[in-house]
């Protein structure tokens, strides 16, 4: 399920053009949920 919104969250960034708010936050999050395998891909 957490992997589906990831790559959902990916898929839709790279439509917009502006950065939205607390997308840091939640790519930290990520990290911390995921680790290694996310900091690969960044």
């Amino acid at each position: 399920m957490k992997k589906m919104l990831y790559l959902a969250s990916e898929n839709i960034t790279k439509k917009w053009t502006q950065r939205y708010r607390g997308r840091d936050q939640v790519l930290n999050q990520l990290i911390v949920l995921y680790g290694e395998r996310l900091t690969r891909y960044l």
